[in-house]
């Protein structure tokens, strides 16, 4: 028999002779997808892409897998019906990637092909996934990954798929997109999204726009996740050692287990009400209130924050969220909301809690959880923020190597603000 299948799971094993194995994945989850996407763009040389559309790069994935390759990149993308997103023609001309338009004047480009080489290695991706957020984390897609050493029927079944794509990225079929191309593009794109919108017609385009800008956080992982927090540092004109001495200075001056003294101490109260050098992570003593309970509180009141913050303190992970909810009620119903005691608990568990002190903070996260920022304020607001942080690679993800990220990766949580601030 000239063909051979054995099922393994989601791993297909095609025999065509002795000693020719050809392995291919069925990919038919987002996750499994990106993942493999991933690797390859850590393990590969090179990588042609030939897609319908892509989308807009702001979405942050899967266009940190590719500003993570460091071999080169030839792309042939579509036009057609104005989807492709203006901002991916000029990132990939940004990053000095081969990219060439398909003339939208030629027949229809609707391919989704994704082929990385080194030598006689190849990963081929193909199947129904375009460039997107959506085509790599939400939509219904599937796709195969074949992946082998190119040889005999193999080497020339790859070679055929090369001529192709090399086809596609000639003269005859696509053309590379100079600067005053891409501006009449750019009106174009717009014009169309809006007559789209006013009809009320939510093409592919209008849905990938309507996906917040940080959803990539439930997918990211370790890599991507750091050269968020740098790339929001450097945006910010702030460093990270901001963070590290504002948390260096908790771990010092206020560890835990916390005693009522803490408030009789006026450092103590800066460090944890965020004044002055500790306003990194939220100044949340601008509250009058909260301020006025940190120096003026009774002892009462004080006990009861020091139990709560101990007690959520001493929880790890998995968290025990019917726990978790029981102690945020209790500081609440001392009067100021989670804007305030997220960040008390970021700085006695950077690891496990953020601060949602930042109005930016909570706009972006708000968008990514389907939530009103108001729900913020209270316990089940933040327990789904807790819970989104929680479920995220980038948070599950081994101890890097190197000591610069290794430090960040042990408060990761709490440098989620270095990105949103």
């Amino acid at each position: 028999m000239q063909y051979f299948f054995k099922y393994l799971g989601r791993i297909i094993y095609v025999r065509r002779r002795k000693n020719d194995m050809r392995k291919s994945h069925v990919l038919d989850s987002v996750d499994s997808f990106a993942a493999e996407f991933a690797r390859c763009c850590r393990e590969y040389k090179t990588l042609s892409i030939a897609v319908a559309w892509c989308g807009n790069p702001n979405q942050t994935l899967p266009y940190k897998f590719l500003e993570n390759f460091s071999g080169t990149v030839r792309v042939t993308v579509g036009i057609a019906f104005n989807h492709t997103h203006p901002d991916a023609i000029k990132w990939f001309s940004d990053i000095s990637a081969d990219i060439r338009v398909f003339k939208d004047d030629a027949d229809l480009f609707h391919p989704k092909i994704y082929l990385f080489r080194d030598r006689q290695r190849y990963a081929l991706f193909i199947g129904s996934s375009n460039l997107t957020y959506g085509g790599f984390y939400t939509n219904c897609e599937a796709n195969c990954l074949i992946e082998e050493t190119a040889s005999g029927e193999t080497a020339k079944d790859i070679a055929s798929l090369e001529k192709t794509l090399a086809k596609w990225h000639t003269p005859a079929f696509s053309f590379k997109p100079t600067t005053r191309w891409l501006n009449g593009y750019r009106q174009r794109y717009k014009a169309t999204a809006r007559k789209q919108r006013k009809q009320g017609i939510r093409t592919p385009p209008i849905a990938e726009e309507e996906i917040s800008t940080a959803s990539w956080l439930r997918h990211a992982d370790w890599d991507v996740y750091y050269k968020k927090v740098l790339a929001g540092l450097k945006q910010h004109d702030r460093n990270g050692q901001g963070y590290h001495d504002v948390l260096d200075a908790a771990t010092r001056e206020v560890p835990v287990p916390w005693t009522t003294q803490y408030f009789q101490d006026i450092e103590k109260r800066r460090i944890i009400g965020g004044i002055k050098q500790y306003g990194w992570l939220g100044h949340v003593a601008a509250s009058g209130q909260f301020r006025s309970l940190l120096a003026n509180g009774t002892p009462k009141y004080w006990t009861r924050i020091v139990e709560a913050i101990n007690a959520l303190a001493g929880l790890n992970p998995p968290i025990p969220w019917s726990q978790l909810r029981p102690h945020l009620n209790r500081l609440i119903s001392l009067g100021p909301t989670m804007k305030v005691w997220g960040r008390l608990l970021c700085i006695v568990r950077p690891d496990l809690y953020c601060t949602v002190a930042a109005v930016s903070v909570r706009q972006n996260l708000s968008q990514t959880l389907g939530i009103p920022q108001s729900r913020f304020d209270g316990a089940e607001g933040y327990i789904q923020l807790i819970k989104l942080i929680h479920s995220s690679p980038w948070f599950n993800s081994n101890k890097p190597n190197n000591r610069t990220q290794v430090a960040i990766w042990k408060r990761r949580a709490a440098f989620l603000d270095a990105i949103f601030y």
